[in-house]
């Protein structure tokens, strides 16, 4: 079947599992450019949305100060910004699937909602109720639009070789981060102990949220989603294993593009899904609590400063490296490996706080921050290669509401554990914290082990006899 579109010819290809190929349109065709610059935009984007998840550790201590707000109110701001920041991509998935929001417009308004706006108002908050208007509503549901609208469109325009590139724009949004961590750490005094004083923490804040607003519109502007059921020319997509990329043939693609009814219906999404959230609230712990357990361990601004803004570097710039070593052993063999090596660097970063070692713990968050950065990009891309890339927006959108449970985990679940209260001021017993962290990173080790597996043929048919696709009778899968 052919068709025509602009300047240049397509043909619809239809292969024997029912998956549908549009193939005959370069990028160029599409874009006017290379497919890489909206992913080289994307990645400018997640570099800046996700300033407000990577910033907070260093930040939360100087807001508390100059409001006096208790320990356990402000822990809770971190988990109601990831909830609101989890739940809203499924929201914007389906708005983009439905091709009411276009991914521009969806990153553009994303960035205005959690930059000016949301930074805005937790700049001028003094009651911590607006703190959470600011920054836990508006800041999540900003910059979770930014995230989905990015994370997403990897796996659209590079399906055949999604690996590296997932973890590229992934990485973003964890090192971007680094230089405002360090700008913080600068600003402190010495001693372990220093906060900026509130009109710094104020001018910070907006600061940030200017740059935030106007680079991630920037970035927007340039983002587009290449045509639904999209695959390069360059590959037979019917026989596709005879000129492969090394990342297909260890990541075989979907046996066709799954709608999200479809996808829930098959057992694997609920096991990738718990994965997700027990992960998050172990690698979300370090960046929730590494900070101020230095702080508290009197190790010093620079062992705080060091550890955690390396923490988000290494968080970042393993990500691409998992996307590479993924297309050589497979995406779930190593999230298996990241997450038991997390698991042990973990504790190792409390023993050498309690220790009161600052280099050595500053190395033992460094390296938990490379293996915490796993999760994100392999899980984006595993469930493209399990339910296909034409409605990934809503389908990794449902899989990433998890955060929310993991993100409960890290922050105040965590900080019910470590104090035993869940709304007022206590004592930290950071053991309890840490241990809890590292279960969770092992509890998801075990589940990618035991119980999350490619979907057979058999599920999907009986998942599409279950769900119909409205739009296309479903061809039966064949061997």
């Amino acid at each position: 079947m052919g068709a025509t579109t602009g300047q240049a010819n397509y043909e619809v290809v239809t292969n024997a599992t029912g998956r549908v190929f549009r193939v005959g349109e370069t990028p160029r065709d599409v874009l006017g450019h290379g497919r890489w610059v909206p992913i080289m935009a994307a990645w400018l984007a997640m570099c800046l949305a996700g300033l407000l998840e990577y910033t907070w550790g260093a930040l939360s201590g100087s807001l508390q100060a100059a409001h006096h707000w208790s320990d356990a109110p402000t822990f809770w701001l971190f988990s109601f910004f990831v909830i609101f920041e989890s739940f809203v991509q499924i929201g914007t998935g389906y708005l983009r699937n439905r091709g009411i929001l276009k991914v521009r417009w969806a990153t553009i308004i994303g960035g205005l909602v959690c930059g000016i706006i949301g930074y805005g108002i937790l700049a001028i908050s003094t009651n911590i109720w607006t703190a959470y208007l600011g920054y836990a509503v508006l800041g999540g549901i900003g910059s979770g639009m930014v995230y989905s609208s990015c994370i997403n469109i990897v796996a659209k325009w590079y399906p055949e070789k999604k690996g590296w590139r997932t973890g590229f724009v992934n990485g973003g949004w964890a090192y971007g981060s680094v230089p405002f961590i360090l700008v913080i750490g600068g600003f402190m005094t010495g001693g372990g102990v220093g906060n900026l004083s509130p009109h710094t923490v104020k001018v910070f804040i907006i600061t940030q949220g200017i740059i935030m607003t106007a680079g991630i519109a920037i970035a927007g502007w340039f983002m587009k989603d290449p045509p639904k059921n999209w695959w390069p020319q360059e590959i037979d997509p019917l026989n596709w294993r005879k000129h492969s990329t090394r990342d297909l043939l260890n990541n075989p693609p979907a046996l066709r593009h799954y709608t999200v009814q479809q996808m829930w219906r098959t057992k694997a999404a609920k096991w990738v899904g718990l994965q997700y959230a027990f992960y998050v609230g172990c690698s979300l712990f370090g960046v929730a609590y590494y900070f101020p357990f230095a702080q508290h361990m009197g190790l010093g601004t620079v062992a705080a400063v060091s550890g955690v803004a390396g923490f988000s570097l290494t968080d970042g710039i393993f990500r691409p490296f998992y996307g590479w070593a993924s297309e050589y052993i497979g995406r779930r063999r190593v999230m298996i490996y990241a997450y038991s090596g997390n698991v042990v660097f973990q504790l190792l970063a409390l023993w050498m706080g309690e220790l009161h070692n600052g280099p050595l713990f500053a190395v033992c968050a460094v390296i938990s921050g490379g293996l915490s950065g796993a999760n994100f990009p392999m899980t984006a891309a595993l469930v493209a290669d399990y339910w296909g890339e034409t409605n990934n927006a809503v389908n990794y959108g449902s899989i990433y509401a998890f955060k929310a449970l993991g993100g409960s985990f890290a922050g105040g679940v965590a900080a019910l554990i470590m104090t035993g209260t869940l709304y007022g001021s206590a004592n930290y017993h950071w053991a309890f914290g840490f241990f809890f962290g590292a279960a969770l990173g092992l509890l998801a080790m075990l589940t990618l082990v035991f119980l999350v597996k490619r979907p057979t043929e058999q599920e999907m048919e009986a998942a599409v006899r279950a769900a119909p696709d409205k739009k296309q009778a479903p061809k039966p899968a064949v061997v």
